[in-house]
């Protein structure tokens, strides 16, 4: 059945219309979307006033969440995230997966490569899988196991890739180790974006990588080189070069705010994806959890192993775009962008994620004039809702 939402603030995000009316057909894509105008009488409506409606969410770096974790030998548990993520506003991801040594991570990939491309009943779409790792630098590795780094080995890759189903999307390489040239080729060549990441690369080291065809970098400023002023490291790279994105936690504990907001006006919104990096503890509570082969603590905002290292996040989609716009990085509408189009970009679909526009897909998330999320549509369906907002 086709389905209209009316009376509410649309952030296309290109612009905003202040009272307008979504239309979608009954495949979940969006026919009009502009000021307010009749719907057609067959349509199932939705009120939507107070609300702003701006494209979904799109965390291309997450491990879990809501107890759920995506590094899993078990497709459902995957399944059950992605019904769980929707109530933060988030309509697709990536499962990221790190795991304590090979043989466990072709199970991980292997179940997630078995849900991937697909949208799950009342969840989020699982646009397939972000490998973190595991050829990277171990003086970089931070919370990765020890027995998850290897050296660049396109063999392996391969048997990875083959495990998954072909469903890796996305992958963390250091590019200055021995090798990783020859698999930054081989994995470009079998259609997976490579990331810089848990790195120890030089500035010039890093703009031969983005150079020969790397255009993304994992959580930038963390698991790599630092700044230094006659040292520049990876992250000025990656500025420095127009076609590649950064990934940007904005939690407040990976980051500091003015890191945050020095990177959205050095890159442009139009270049940052900002990403949760979220474990499965993510939007429950405290406590101690398993991570690889370390014990794990979540103590407030903080994801700590027991030598301090920080191992993933808690804060979860919505709050990041909150904090974006509360700490001046950005207007709505850009946190927006970073949130939704430029990760739909990332993975290739710009044509049909990401924006609020006759043809593209009807993934939509409500906003209350907090920023909290109070609906959520995947393809035109409405699959989560507060309970002042059902009709």
């Amino acid at each position: 059945m086709s389905g209209a939402i009316r009376g509410t603030r649309i952030l296309t995000p290109d612009e905003s219309i202040d009272t307008g009316t979504i239309v979608f057909d009954d495949e979940g894509r969006i026919t009009y979307a502009g000021p307010a105008t009749e719907t057609p009488p067959s349509a199932e409506f939705t009120k939507a006033s107070g609300l702003t409606i701006a494209p979904g969410f799109i965390d291309l770096h997450v491990h879990g969440g809501g107890g759920f974790s995506l590094a899993t030998k078990d497709s459902s548990e995957i399944e059950s995230y992605a019904r769980w993520v929707i109530s933060r506003g988030v309509t697709g991801f990536l499962a990221t997966v790190f795991a304590s040594d090979f043989d466990q991570a072709v199970a991980f990939v292997g179940a997630a490569g078995y849900v991937s491309d697909w949208q799950p009943e009342g969840g989020a779409a699982i646009h397939g899988i972000n490998l973190e790792g595991p050829f990277v630098n171990p003086k970089r590795r931070g919370a990765l196991p020890e027995a998850w780094v290897r050296a660049p080995s396109p063999a392996e890759l391969a048997a990875l890739s083959n495990a998954s189903d072909r469903s890796i999307r996305l992958m963390t390489l250091a590019p200055e180790l021995p090798g990783a040239q020859e698999l930054q080729q081989s994995a470009l060549e079998d259609w997976i974006t490579v990331a810089v990441g848990h790195t120890d690369a030089t500035y010039e080291e890093a703009r031969r990588a983005f150079g020969a065809g790397a255009s993304h970098v994992t959580h930038a400023f963390n698991g790599m080189r630092p700044f230094h002023h006659r040292d520049p490291g990876p992250v000025l790279a990656a500025i420095d070069s127009p076609h590649v994105t950064l990934e940007v936690i904005a939690d407040g504990v990976h980051l500091h705010p003015g890191t945050v907001r020095a990177i959205v006006r050095a890159a442009g919104p139009d270049r940052v994806a900002l990403v949760t990096d979220a474990v499965p503890p993510a939007g429950i509570a405290e406590g101690s959890f398993r991570l690889g082969d370390e014990e794990a603590t979540v103590s407030g905002d903080r994801v700590l192993l027991p030598d301090g290292t920080i191992a993933g996040g808690t804060a979860t989609m919505e709050r990041i775009v909150r904090n974006v716009v509360e700490w001046g990085a950005g207007s709505l509408a850009e946190a927006v962008r970073m949130a939704s189009t430029v990760p739909a970009r990332v993975l290739g679909l710009s044509d049909s994620k990401g924006r609020i526009a006759p043809g593209f897909d009807a993934d939509l998330v409500a906003l209350d004039g907090d920023l909290n999320v109070a609906m959520t549509w995947v393809g035109g369906r409405l699959v989560f809702a507060r309970a002042e907002h059902f009709n």
